[in-house]
């Protein structure tokens, strides 16, 4: 399998698929981006000159909608969550619940990369029915995994072939029997989902050959066939919410 074509066709798709459009000649545009959010409309994000510098910002669209949805902010838990994930992508937030990080000519590409990434993941941390699950989903899996002695490190960052750092929920370490394993966690399970997670397994450099794995909910959920087949043609194993005691086998010491 030529893992390098798929990382090209999928970088392909994203220039394909971007639109430009000028707000304020030569200080301000509007950038569509081929990724979708959780009404599977097209995540925008806006291009500020600012001096020698440039701001990439979602203009508040995301926390905003988030709360015009009825979820708000108002825990520390959220809070925290919210804090860590944003920092684990480089993104800030500032008073006015805007998204956005500073950037240059020369780390532009990665800094667009990184606001995207943290944007689709809120998006994803927060779909959720607050009367259906209590928690966000990583916290689920990570409690499970302390209540049932699997042992972890999260948050893992790697650096990939084309520059850009991927981020990974859980990394369960090798044992004698087993080689090491990588763990991202998908609440919402969709086809677009499923592209990202291929690209960033493949994309990353390891002197071992780790084992990769999705863990999705499934909880109250139609999943996507099209969401497992390509997970599934890429050597990516996948493990519904529903069947989590198969964690016990796949991610124990023994």
């Amino acid at each position: 399998m030529d893992f390098q074509k798929v990382i090209d066709e999928y970088l392909k798709w994203i220039k394909d698929n971007t639109v430009v459009k000028t707000i304020e000649e030569g200080n301000v545009c509007a950038v569509t981006t081929p990724f979708l959010d959780r009404h599977n409309d097209h995540i925008d994000i806006y291009v500020v000159k600012q001096g020698n510098n440039i701001k990439l910002t979602d203009d508040g669209y995301t926390i905003a909608d988030l709360k015009m949805s009825g979820l708000e902010m108002n825990t520390s838990k959220r809070e925290s969550i919210l804090k860590t994930t944003l920092n684990g992508f480089g993104v800030n937030l500032n008073g006015n619940d805007e998204l956005y990080v500073e950037a240059n000519s020369f780390n532009i590409g990665q800094k667009k990369h990184a606001l995207i990434q943290a944007i689709l993941t809120v998006n994803d941390m927060f779909n959720l029915a607050s009367d259906i699950v209590q928690s966000l989903f990583k916290e689920d899996v990570e409690m499970y995994f302390k209540a049932n002695d699997i042992y972890y490190s999260k948050d893992i960052k790697i650096a990939g072939r084309t520059g850009y750092d991927h981020n990974f929920d859980f990394l369960v370490s090798a044992t004698r029997t087993k080689p090491e394993r990588l763990i991202k966690t998908v609440n919402t399970p969709k086809k677009e989902t499923a592209l990202a997670t291929i690209t960033a397994f493949n994309d990353i450099i390891r002197e071992t050959k780790p084992r990769n794995f999705v863990i999705y909910n499934d909880q109250d959920k139609n999943v996507n066939s099209d969401f497992l087949g390509a997970l599934s043609s890429y050597g990516i194993f996948s493990i519904p919410w529903g069947e989590r005691d198969r964690f016990k086998f796949e991610f124990s010491l023994n």
